[in-house]
C-alpha cells in the first residue's frame, strides 16, 4: 500500500482488502526452514477473530518460489512471495511493511516455528490492552542431540526473549524483538520504516526506542510462543563473539541516539572498567573450574563491553579510533553504505 512505485490496480487491490492481520517473514537461502515455517503459519487458529494473510519477501534461492507456491496451495489463507533480490535484511523488513495489506503487521523469522495459537494471542492482548505493538515469546529449538545446558546469557544471544509469565508492558532495557512482534501500521505512519543504517542487527532495538520516544507502549504475551531453530554452526564461540559485539554495538547506538553522548561516553568509561576488573577476574576464576558454558558466559560479557566501547569511540573520535582491520571482520558501519531510513507512512502513503 505504501510503495511509491505500485500501479493503481494494485493500490486498489490493497484498499478493498478485509485481511486484517499481515504476517511477513523475510527469507534467504533457507528453503527447508521456511517450509517448517509456513507449515505453522498456514494453521495459526484465529477463531474467527480476525482475517490474516501470509507474505514472505525473499531473494529467489533455489526452491524457495516452489516451497511458497505449495503452502499457498494448502493454506485458508492468502500466501503470497514478493522478489527482492537486493538491499539486505533491514530493507527486506521494510519491504515487508510497505506491502503488507492488513492494519497490524506480524513479524516472524524464517527459522522460527510458531505455536498454533500465537497470532491469536497477540491480538488478544493488543486488544485487551488497547495498545498497538505487542510481542510474544522465543524459545530455543537446539539441534537433535545438543545436551549443553546453556547460561540464560547465552541463550539470548541465541534470540530467547524474556521468558515472563505474565501480560506485561515491556522495559526500556528489555524490548519485543522483530522476530515476534506484532506492530500497528499507526506506529510505523508516526516513527517510519526500519533505519537501513542498521546490518544484521540493532534494527529492531533501535525501532522499539523510537517507539518508545513516540509515546507508545510495547507489551508482551506470555502465551504467543514460537520456537527459534538453531543450526549446530550457531553453538560455535565464533558465532557468540560476533552476535556479542553486535549486541554491545548496536545498544551504544541506542544509548547515543537516545541519551546523547555523555551519557553513552560515561557508559563506555563504566563498561571498560567493569570489563578490565571484575569480569576479567571473574572469567580467570571461572577458567580455574573448567566450566565451559560459565567461561563462554564469561566472555560474553567482555565481547559485549568491547563492542560497546568501540562503537562510542568510533562515533565520537572516528578518525583517532578507525578500527579499520575490526571492520574488516565485523559489517558494523553500514551506516556509510545506506543512509539513515527516516521516512514515514501517511494517510497510507509513503
Amino acid at each position: 500500500m505504501f510503495l511509491e512505485d505500485q500501479n493503481n490496480t494494485t493500490q486498489t487491490y490493497h484498499r478493498m482488502s478485509k485481511v486484517e492481520v499481515t504476517i511477513a517473514i523475510c527469507s534467504h537461502n533457507r528453503t527447508e526452514g521456511l517450509r517448517d515455517c509456513l507449515e505453522s503459519l498456514i494453521r495459526q487458529e484465529a477463531n474467527g477473530l480476525f482475517r490474516f494473510e501470509i507474505i514472505v519477501i525473499h531473494t529467489g534461492s533455489r526452491g524457495t518460489p516452489e516451497v511458497i507456491d505449495e503452502m499457498s496451495r494448502n493454506a485458508n489463507c492468502d500466501v503470497r512471495g514478493i522478489l527482492q533480490e537486493h538491499g539486505g535484511a533491514v530493507t527486506a523488513r521494510n519491504r515487508c511493511i510497505t506491502e503488507s495489506r492488513g492494519e497490524w503487521i506480524a513479524l516472524f523469522d524464517d527459522d522460527q516455528i510458531a505455536e498454533p495459537q500465537w497470532i491469536r494471542e497477540l491480538w488478544i492482548v493488543a486488544r485487551d490492552k488497547n495498545v498497538k505493538s505487542v510481542g510474544g515469546k522465543l524459545h530455543l529449538k537446539l539441534p537433535d542431540g545438543c545436551d549443553r545446558i546453556l547460561t540464560k546469557r547465552c541463550r539470548r544471544m541465541l534470540g530467547e526473549t524474556v521468558m515472563w509469565d505474565s501480560v506485561q508492558p515491556y522495559t526500556r532495557q528489555e524490548g519485543p524483538g522483530s522476530g515476534n512482534q506484532m506492530i500497528h501500521r499507526d506506529v510505523f505512519a508516526k516513527v517510519g520504516l526500519y533505519d537501513q543504517s542498521f546490518t544484521l542487527r540493532g534494527y529492531d532495538t533501535d525501532m522499539y526506542r523510537r517507539i518508545r520516544e513516540a509515546g507508545f507502549v510495547s507489551w508482551f504475551s506470555p502465551k504467543a510462543i514460537g520456537y527459534h531453530v538453531i543450526p549446530a554452526e550457531r553453538l560455535h564461540d565464533d558465532f557468540f563473539k560476533e552476535t556479542s559485539l553486535h549486541n554491545g554495538w548496536s545498544f551504544a547506538r541506542r544509548d547515543l541516539l537516545e541519551k546523547g553522548t555523555v551519557f553513552a561516553s560515561c557508559t563506555a568509561i563504566m563498561r571498560a572498567a567493569q570489563a578490565l576488573t571484575v569480569n576479567t577476574v571473574r572469567l580467570w576464576w571461572t577458567q580455574c573450574t573448567g566450566d565451559r558454558e560459565q567461561i563462554l558466559d564469561g566472555r560474553i560479557r567482555l565481547w559485549r563491553a568491547e563492542g560497546y566501547v568501540r562503537s562510542v569511540l568510533y562515533r565520537l573520535l572516528p578518525q583517532v579510533f578507525p578500527q579499520t582491520s575490526f571492520f574488516k571482520s565485523y559489517e558494523f558501519r553500514a551506516e556509510k553504505r545506506f543512509p539513515p531510513t527516516n521516512k514515514k507512512l501517511d494517510g497510507g502513503k509513503a
